[in-house]
């Protein structure tokens, strides 16, 4: 369907027909997203009194940021105006009642708007809030490693992944942790840093 056609269904709702509905059909198919023309889709399978009105609409209904708009709209209380085009050939419309009451913009994203990108600008540094201050603390915790849990098999495991540093640490540990094995454990030390020295 052509930028064209749409405008012509949505200024003319009266040119509504099954025609028009098959090529509305395959625009919502190309472009889900297409609010304005899931609406209008909706609008001619009212206007032809189709028997998928009702699950299109609980479709749509969804997707529209204000129901009562919709509503206005399958009734004619509302039709589509075309807003500035500008030289990039955007494609943009509002809503506005026929009893020409006036729809109120979103007061934050108009503020976004007029202010510029200065005024919402990221700073630099942010504060940590004590929550994550703590959070940090616990997982720094629960990383570090306790001296009861360290036992000759993780030591082992260490050696095995080539970890070392890790590996001599914990014999240096259970040394100290058990000293009838310290001789042990001062011959697995010199034995990994052999290994560790010629890697």
């Amino acid at each position: 369907m052509k930028r064209e056609q749409f405008t012509k269904y949505l200024h003319n709702s009266a040119l509504l027909n099954r025609e028009s509905l098959e090529q509305l059909r395959i625009l919502t198919d190309e472009f889900p997203w297409f609010q304005a023309g899931w609406m209008l889709y909706l609008k001619n399978l009212k206007k032809i009194d189709s028997p998928q009105f009702e699950e299109v609409l609980k479709k749509v209904a969804v997707m529209v940021p204000d129901r009562k708009q919709l509503y206005k709209f399958l009734n004619n209380e509302i039709c589509f105006q075309p807003l500035e085009v500008s030289t990039d050939s955007a494609f943009l419309y509002k809503l506005e009642n026929t009893a020409s009451v006036e729809v109120q913009g979103n007061s934050l994203i108009d503020r976004f708007l007029n202010s510029g990108p200065s005024s919402f600008s990221r700073p630099n540094h942010r504060p940590q809030p004590p929550e994550l201050a703590v959070a940090k603390d616990i997982m720094d915790k629960s990383v570090s490693e306790n001296d009861e849990l360290i036992t000759e098999t993780l030591a082992n495991i260490y050696f095995q992944q080539k970890n070392y540093t890790k590996a001599i640490e914990s014999f240096e540990k259970l040394s100290l942790k058990f000293p009838e094995k310290s001789v042990y454990f001062a011959s697995r030390i010199k034995e990994i840093e052999v290994i560790k020295n010629n890697t």
